[in-house]
């Protein structure tokens, strides 16, 4: 792969899909920084409505650039978000639908390709800060697929052994934790200033406002959310910084910035209006914010409503570099470049939602159907019962009413897709761990490395 300098054409390569129009022939390629974080909630941003937590920074960009209103994490859980994102791919696909644990000895594939690579194929220095958790084995670390540089945590910061890496030395151990936004603050900094004369693609991914929570003790009791919106306002303070860096590197207008969560919040947080929180199977699980700003291409002040998903990212960047999809492999994910920068349609037909190795729900346009849901400690598949949930997104976004009865041709279309999808990851299905450590003591916990 190259990257054809001078000319960045909008190809839409997912699925032999047709091309989008020419990029302007005199634009440099674009700077990418993509900021994750970890369980914030669609409400816990004042562009959507926070009543509470203040985001003047992630506010900003909003204003700056587009709000994407209806946009869905790839999974309502850790692991598989970070791989949909990073792959173009449904989490299955990649044999990461469950989440990775300090003694899992599975990550990301090599067979895999990433954003990362494909950026790093076409010129740019690329970079990853913050939570990795897709793999803590040589083979599945962050520096084994497409980035240069990683400064960050191997999961969770729930699991322990929680270390601080640079590459793959260890920098701090235990974590301070009440540190850990700042320095990846200055990380990330550090990665825009040296890299500020060539294309670069920074991967910010945020370990809060994932639950243990942790600020500094200057940024304790600011918020009217008590101590999550203390975390969220200080994590919209690392954006803040990096939009700072930014502007004093001189790239600002030509650096697209994206704002996303891998998922619903978790314990605390606002899902906004959306049923359910993270991990469960209605639209509060997997509807997340998503701001990206690039002056040079995105009209400030944009609000959409089409639907979207984490995975159209790496279509959408490749096609940003004029890099070629995969060809050996199904990449679900599809290029949204006009959706950002024209206001055009959505180009998915229905976007899946998997729960695990499960198709939990499916939506179009306007319906949801919704096959499993939780009770209590368990699920409840309602197609064992002869039923389901179909929703309307449009008379009732906050799924508190099913149309089943009133509208079976949806349920049987939306069906229709549901099996034609099982059908193509019937053999792609994987037993979760336990989640629990491992009594036998030759099992590693936490990361097998070796040396730079």
């Amino acid at each position: 792969m190259r990257l054809i300098s001078g000319l960045l054409g909008f190809i839409l390569l997912c699925g032999g899909a047709s091309a989008s129009a020419a990029h302007d022939e005199t634009q440099t390629p674009p700077n990418i920084v993509i900021v994750m974080a970890d369980d914030l909630g669609w409400g816990d941003v004042g562009a959507n409505g926070a009543e509470l937590i203040r985001t003047p920074n992630i506010d900003r960009l909003a204003k700056e650039g587009i709000r994407l209103t209806s946009f869905y994490a790839g999974s309502n859980v850790c692991t598989p978000s970070r791989a949909a994102l990073l792959t173009g791919r449904y989490p299955i696909r990649s044999g990461m639908q469950h989440v990775v644990m300090p003694h899992s000895d599975f990550g990301l594939p090599q067979s895999e390709v990433t954003i990362a690579e494909i950026l790093k194929d076409a010129g740019y220095a690329t970079g990853m800060v913050g939570k990795w958790h897709l793999g803590h084995r040589d083979e599945h670390w962050p520096t084994a697929h497409g980035f240069d540089e990683f400064f960050g945590v191997a999961y969770s910061n729930d699991m322990q052994p929680f270390d601080l890496y640079h590459h793959k030395t260890v920098v701090q151990s235990p974590v301070e934790q009440r540190e850990l936004t700042d320095r990846y603050a200055s990380a990330a900094e550090d990665f825009i200033k040296r890299n500020r004369e060539k294309p670069f693609f920074l991967y910010y991914a945020e370990t809060f406002p994932h639950i243990p929570l942790f600020v500094p003790e200057d940024a304790e009791g600011v918020s009217e959310a008590g101590h999550y919106g203390d975390v969220v306002e200080h994590l919209d303070q690392g954006i803040g910084r990096i939009m700072n860096a930014l502007e004093e590197a001189g790239v600002a207008d030509n650096t697209i910035i994206i704002i996303t969560s891998d998922n619903g919040p978790w314990f605390e947080g606002d899902p906004g209006a959306w049923r359910g929180r993270k991990g469960g199977t209605h639209e509060g699980g997997f509807r997340v914010p998503f701001i990206a700003r690039w002056p040079d291409k995105i009209v400030p002040g944009q609000v959409s409503d089409e639907m979207a998903m984490n995975i159209d990212l790496l279509p959408t960047v490749a096609a940003l570099v004029s890099e070629a999809l995969p060809q050996d492999r199904v990449i679900d994910g599809k290029d949204i470049y006009d959706v950002l920068t024209k206001g055009q349609a959505t180009p998915h037909e229905t976007l899946f939602f998997f729960d695990g190795n499960d198709i939990a729900a499916v939506r179009d346009r306007r319906y949801r159907l919704v096959l499993s849901t939780f009770y209590r400690t368990f699920p409840v598949p309602f197609e064992r019962f002869g039923t389901a949930l179909l929703f309307d997104l449009e008379r009732d976004p906050q799924e508190r009413f099913s149309y089943l009865r009133d509208k079976p041709e949806v349920y049987d279309r939306l069906m229709a897709r549901v099996a034609a999808m099982r059908l193509d990851v019937a053999d792609l299905r994987t037993e979760p761990g336990s989640p629990f450590p491992p009594t036998d003591t030759s099992i590693p916990v936490g990361p097998v490395l070796s040396s730079d």
